[in-house]
């Protein structure tokens, strides 16, 4: 760890703790056989069942319940 650039706090959500995100949230996004991104909650389906992530460079993405995804929500 470096003092002057320390790494994030995170918090690894399932889905039932989904309906604590919001459009805006920074989270780490690690998708079944890919290496983790970095994005941004962008939509959040009214029930919390799916939510849309930008992620940061790249396209939006579906996050889904039983889609394999892990996430970590960066607290600020």
């Amino acid at each position: 760890m470096n003092a002057l650039f320390p790494e994030p706090q995170t918090r690894r959500l399932d889905y039932r703790h989904w309906i604590h995100l919001y459009p805006g949230d920074r989270m780490i996004v690690k998708q079944p056989g890919c290496p983790p991104e970095w994005g941004t909650v962008d939509d959040i389906a009214e029930d919390a069942s799916y939510f849309w992530v930008w992620l940061d460079g790249h396209n939006r993405i579906l996050i889904s319940h039983g889609d394999g995804t892990t996430i970590h929500k960066i607290l600020t």
